[in-house]
């Protein structure tokens, strides 16, 4: 079996816990993922199988859709709802519905994101959460993160000293999402976090076509397969047909690009799919050393 699964997370598992259960499930041990989820997070975990493990680095770097609710009134040091509590914002009262909306919306693009305290990116060799957990402060690093699309999808509740909404978030990879709750509510003059988070699409796969653990366990596991072409399918594809041109591609030699741009009707391409008979047989980008010569990205055995 090759290609991904799209796993609906439940709450409570890492997005280790699902490989591992999978791998039961499979009875295979080429299973991974293509991005954590934290246990509290659920939604759509694409867990890619077979050669489909060949395709992580490149569904890693697809748009990632999310809802979150976003809380004013505290922050916590996880900037979720796991976390402690740091500060408060006792009065609200002059955080008006227009006000919410138009912060909202002035978050649609790119904008400067610090890595929240608990994160695995590493600093001086060390995970982030673990000088987190010594109480140790460290230099966070600041990156540029795009929001494609970013808008409110429920009504603006406020109980209990609190205003709770919900965000549909479209971003790219790397976006925290906790911490665009906590910068939304900085820019409002509130102290705020994420209070709760599903991700509805990853990699092109979206909520509706993913599976539980549970059902998955009774059925048929083909039947959820996405298939390597699929996942493949926005790439500019070549149906390889020459028998000299296939024997030099199986065996991953370089190619001159210009061998590969004649067959493509398109400007500007940096990587391509090849087909033979239908059935994906590689990805190919661009020489990192050599404008002429294109190389192997990935190569599969279907």
């Amino acid at each position: 079996m090759h290609g991904v699964i799209p796993i609906n997370k439940p709450k409570g598992l890492t997005s280790h816990d699902v490989v591992m259960r999978m791998r039961r499930i499979l009875h295979m041990k080429k299973v991974g993922h293509t991005g954590t989820l934290d246990p509290e997070v659920t939604g759509v975990l694409p867990i890619v199988i077979g050669d489909g493990t060949k395709l992580t680095e490149y569904m890693q770097t697809k748009k990632k859709r999310y809802q979150a609710q976003v809380t004013l009134g505290f922050s916590t040091d996880t900037e979720d709802q796991t976390g402690a509590v740091e500060a408060r914002t006792e009065d609200l009262s002059g955080i008006t519905d227009a006000s919410i909306d138009q912060v909202v919306a002035g978050f649609l693009g790119s904008y400067r994101q610090q890595v929240p305290k608990y994160a695995s990116v590493r600093v001086d060799g060390r995970k982030l959460y673990e000088y987190a957990r010594q109480g140790i402060e460290v230099e966070r690093p600041v990156r540029t993160v795009h929001i494609h699309s970013i808008s409110r999808t429920s009504d603006i509740e406020r109980e209990d000293g609190l205003i709770t909404f919900d965000i549909d978030v479209e971003c790219s990879k790397g976006t925290y999402i906790r911490t665009l709750a906590v910068d939304i509510g900085r820019a409002l003059g509130a102290h705020a976090h994420m209070s709760r988070l599903v991700r509805t699409e990853s990699c092109g796969l979206t909520l509706d076509r993913t599976v539980t653990l549970e059902v998955l366990k009774d059925s048929d596991p083909a039947d959820y397969i996405v298939p390597i072409a699929e996942i493949i399918e926005s790439l500019p594809t070549i149906e390889i047909t020459d028998q000299d041109f296939l024997f030099r591609i199986r065996n991953g030699q370089k190619v001159d690009k210009s061998d590969i741009m004649d067959k493509v009707d398109m400007e500007n391409v940096e990587m391509v799919a090849l087909r033979h008979e239908g059935v994906p047989i590689g990805i190919y980008y661009d020489h990192p050393e050599r404008e002429d010569l294109m190389k192997p990205y990935q190569m599969f055995n279907l």
